[in-house]
């Protein structure tokens, strides 16, 4: 689960290879653009790293931040001016931090369950929350995004090579 989590690094990475200014374009209509799903993917990492992962201890009722909250501060920070080379590499670095802390967790700690905001159960998985039920459902959370920027790039593109 660990490598899997860990692969997204090289992934975000590669995307360095598309121009800046793609960057910064919703990847649709009212929908963010690929800088600010990135520096959302960041922003959570770091909060993850922080403030969830510290916590992750047996019967611990974890207060999470609004989600709301966190994902309109990424979306300003990615807003911010910063270049989408420059979030890139704060996603690899703080995705390589966390991904070094789970490391050093031993297996018993994965699945110690605790509560977040009140609740036992994961409203997105039915599973109990641990630590291995929490960081899988960001690997779904990254493949979900990773998606999206696919597709975005695609038919940008695509559009690229028609015909006008």
């Amino acid at each position: 689960m660990i490598t899997e989590f860990e692969q997204a690094q090289d992934w975000v990475n590669s995307l360095k290879k598309h121009p800046e200014k793609d960057f910064f374009e919703p990847i649709e209509n009212g929908k963010w653009s690929v800088a600010e799903i990135i520096a959302h993917l960041a922003f959570w990492d770091k909060y993850v790293l922080e403030a969830i992962l510290p916590n992750m201890k047996q019967n611990t009722d974890i207060k999470s931040i609004d989600f709301q909250e966190l994902n309109d501060q990424a979306s300003n920070y990615a807003l911010s001016g910063i270049s989408g080379k420059s979030l890139i590499n704060q996603f690899v670095e703080g995705r390589k931090s966390l991904v070094t802390e789970l490391r050093n967790k031993t297996d018993s700690e994965f699945y110690v369950q605790f509560k977040i905001n009140g609740d036992e159960v994961d409203p997105y998985s039915g599973a109990p929350f641990s630590m291995y039920s929490y960081i899988s459902s960001f690997i779904w959370h990254d493949n979900h995004h990773k998606k999206q920027i696919i597709e975005f790039f695609n038919s940008k593109y695509a559009e690229d090579f028609q015909v006008k």
